[in-house]
């Protein structure tokens, strides 16, 4: 069964998906290159269309909020009155992990309603009107894909659990207030300390009370999980990053901020967002390095 065979007096449904943000805005090409296709084949009708944003590792089946569009299609067309046929631009649209493939696709080879790969020309065969060949390339080509989706899912965990060994954590780093004669979190706490209240140690330092509420809560964490010393150490990193940073009038964000100084602030952010978390407390040498060879440390741009 070829392509213009299959959809010879069927109810047309065209499956259109992307898996990110970033692949968003290709939803439109990707429906008008099925529609291209369609006319191509000799297709003049209305096709109904059903499209959205979701990972083709996701299986309705196994949990309702995944890929409801795919899910209301699937019904959609074991529910039409007319023979209906599914298009998709390639396979891997539909499912990009073989055995789920099987699983969504199967309810519909049953009702004799194929699925048609607009730009690989096949057709995956149904149980009356089998396509030998399809049948076998289908599932290889979403094997491919799937195989792809999962060593980029593992090297992304790898990369994470190397990161976190160096001191890197996700999140962006404190804020260093490089500019202040002192550092306002360890006035903060020597304020709290000495009986100051929120209010007035906002006042005090020039902060909002939010900045004293969330900064006092953060003091509070740290002596909690650990102890003052471990809080004094903290204090001194974030000294000893801002004294840097002004040494090189260089920050991490804005205006002045460089290459150079985000991979510092970057490599030690592990120590710095939760300094009772095992990370090594840096050192001058640890920031000389980073910066002198920024290059070895830096995020890595996808290709």
């Amino acid at each position: 069964m070829t392509p213009k065979e299959a959809l010879k007096g069927k109810k047309v449904f065209i499956y259109a998906r992307v898996s990110t943000d970033g692949q968003e805005g290709t939803l439109p090409d990707q429906i008008k290159t099925v529609e291209k296709g369609l006319k191509e084949l000799g297709f003049s009708g209305k096709p109904e269309i059903y499209s959205e944003q979701f990972s083709g590792t996701r299986n309705p089946i196994e949990n309702d909020k995944f890929r409801p569009q795919l899910a209301a299609m699937i019904e959609a067309a074991l529910a039409s009155k007319k023979p209906a046929v599914i298009v998709v631009r390639d396979i891997q649209r539909f499912s990009r992990d073989p055995y789920d493939l099987g699983e969504l696709y199967n309810p519909l080879r049953r009702k004799d309603i194929p699925i048609v790969s607009i730009n690989e020309r096949i057709v995956l065969g149904t149980k009356t009107n089998p396509v030998p060949q399809s049948d076998l390339i289908g599932p290889i080509l979403v094997t491919v894909g799937g195989t792809e989706v999962s060593t980029r899912m593992l090297q992304t965990k790898q990369g994470l659990a190397r990161s976190k060994d160096k001191g890197i954590l996700q999140g962006s780093a404190p804020l260093f207030y490089r500019k202040e004669v002192l550092e306002p979190r360890r006035e903060l706490d020597r304020l709290i300390q000495a009986g100051v209240g929120i209010t007035e140690a906002s006042r005090r330092l020039g902060k909002s009370t939010s900045f004293a509420r969330k900064n006092r809560d953060k003091i509070n964490q740290i002596v909690a999980e650990g102890n003052r010393d471990i809080l004094n150490d903290w204090f001194d990193t974030l000294e000893l990053v801002r004294d840097y940073q002004n040494e090189l009038n260089e920050d991490d964000r804005g205006s002045r901020a460089t290459r150079r100084m985000k991979t510092v602030v970057r490599m030690v952010s592990g120590y710095l967002n939760n300094p009772n978390a095992g990370f090594p407390k840096p050192t001058r040498a640890d920031l000389e390095e980073y910066y002198n060879n920024f290059t070895l440390y830096k995020v890595k741009k996808k290709r």
